[in-house]
């Protein structure tokens, strides 16, 4: 089995979190599962809307490649999880997205789930998202730290001192803010992988805190499986993610290009 993990983030940009996020998918797989890690050339900053819109052909272009070297499965690790509709429409593979996986586990832990978010923002933006999806029933709360330059955090894998001062922030933002939340959720892969390097899986009241990189690994490769049992048959082409019928395929490859849509397969 083969999995295309793909970071929204510039890797040489977030200081000691590619290192420990590799070390997080190794000790996540399965003996049988090769993952592919990679990153892009931008990504910092994509809880602004403009570099969101510039992430999501990243993504497809990976996409593209990943469907070429003949992955199995597509993971998105943004909590975001841009690009992650359009990614379905084109993959001939499960594709899972890190914030919508996350919130889908955190609901077979508990009852309610809390956000920790790195600013105000991120918050509005993500909670925005929440209400489009309809993922948002059981949010019992978001707690936002003060990290404007997201890369920032980078340090904390590297400095204990950086790394001490970022979990006490949280932890005074979780008490402040999640006291209802049954379930905390780190809202981006930085922060799951600090909760990690830091051995932090439990808050105080006794809410766990979700490892969502770990839950996205296993995921995927739960889809691969279940997509084998049923014949090959995993994302829906009706309705949502049709692909276009034949009668347009010809032009749109004209127009687009022959690889707009890989393998032109139903």
């Amino acid at each position: 089995m083969r999995i295309w993990y793909q970071s929204l983030g510039r890797l040489d940009a977030w200081g000691g979190y590619p290192a420990h996020l590799g070390a997080m998918i190794e000790r996540a797989r399965s003996a049988a599962t090769e993952i592919v890690v990679n990153g892009t050339k931008r990504g910092i900053a994509e809880y602004h809307a403009a570099l969101a819109h510039e992430a999501k052909g990243d993504v497809l272009h990976t996409l593209r490649r990943a469907v070429a070297e003949g992955a199995d499965a597509f993971v998105i690790g943004n909590f975001f999880d841009i690009g992650l509709e359009e990614a379905r429409e084109i993959a001939p593979f499960p594709v899972l997205g890190l914030g919508e996986t996350s919130i889908s586990l955190s609901h077979f832990m508990g009852q309610s789930y809390g956000l920790i978010c790195p600013n105000a923002k991120y918050a509005a933006r993500l909670e925005k998202r929440l209400r489009a999806d309809r993922l948002d029933a059981r949010l019992a709360g978001v707690a936002v730290l003060d990290m404007p330059r997201l890369t920032a955090m980078g340090d904390a894998f590297d400095d204990a001192d950086a790394r001490a001062r970022l979990l006490h922030a949280i932890e005074q933002a979780v008490e402040r803010d999640l006291g209802a939340a049954e379930v905390v959720v780190p809202a981006g892969g930085v922060v799951m992988a600090l909760m990690d390097k830091a051995g932090v899986t439990r808050f105080g009241n006794g809410a766990p805190v979700l490892n969502g990189i770990a839950g996205l690994v296993a995921m995927a490769e739960a889809s691969v499986g279940l997509a084998r049992l049923q014949g090959g048959t995993f994302t829906s082409r009706h309705l949502s993610h049709a692909r276009p019928d034949p009668q347009q395929r010809t032009r749109i490859a004209e127009l687009y290009g022959p690889d707009i849509f890989p393998h032109w397969t139903p």
